[in-house]
C-alpha cells in the first residue's frame, strides 16, 4: 500500500510533517464537506500515463485544472499519449486509495510533475496514500523531498 511506503519517506527524511486522521474523503468537494480545515492550500493529485512509459502525478492547488498541452510539453511527448487512469487503475497498480492519492514516487516508473505556482505556498495539506490520512507540510519541504518538475501546468 502507497500509505506505508510514503510514511516510511517522510520518517526517514527528518523533515517537519503532521498526518492529519479524518472521515474518509474521495474528493476534493468531499474534503470541503467533511474535514474544511484541512481544504486550505489542498493540494490535488491527478494520475496520468503515458503510453509504453511509465506514470505521472500532476500536482495543481484543489480546484485547479491542469492543461494537458503544457503537461505533454513538460515531458516531451504529444498530447495524446497521456491518458487520465481509473481510480481502480490506480489503486491496483500504484496503492494509491481513491481520495489519498498523494504527490509521491512510490515506484520508479512515476515522473512527478507540480504547477510552478505552488512554490509560493507556505503550509500545504496532501494526500497521504490513504483517504482517511492527509498529511500537512511545508510546500518547499515537499519539493525538496520529492524534486518534481515545476512547471505551469494549471490550465488558465
Amino acid at each position: 500500500m502507497a500509505f506505508h511506503k510514503i510514511h516510511s519517506l517522510l520518517e526517514s527524511s527528518g523533515l517537519p510533517f503532521t498526518l492529519h486522521t479524518h472521515p474518509a474523503v474521495s474528493t476534493i468537494e468531499d474534503a470541503e464537506k467533511k474535514v474544511p480545515h484541512l481544504t486550505k492550500n489542498l493540494l490535488k493529485t491527478i494520475v496520468f500515463q503515458i503510453k509504453d512509459s511509465g506514470w505521472i502525478l500532476a500536482v495543481v492547488k484543489g480546484h485547479d485544472k491542469i492543461d494537458y498541452k503544457e503537461l505533454a510539453r513538460a515531458f516531451g511527448v504529444n498530447r495524446r499519449q497521456i491518458r487520465a487512469v481509473s481510480p481502480d487503475t490506480v489503486e491496483e497498480q500504484l496503492g494509491f486509495e481513491v481520495g489519498g492519492i498523494g504527490p509521491f514516487r512510490v515506484n520508479d516508473a512515476i515522473k512527478i510533475i507540480m504547477d510552478q505556482a505552488l512554490t509560493e505556498i507556505g503550509m500545504i495539506f496532501c494526500g497521504s496514500g490513504k483517504n482517511t490520512v492527509t498529511i500537512e507540510m511545508e510546500i518547499k519541504d515537499l519539493i525538496r523531498l520529492v524534486n518534481p518538475v515545476l512547471r505551469k501546468i494549471k490550465k488558465d
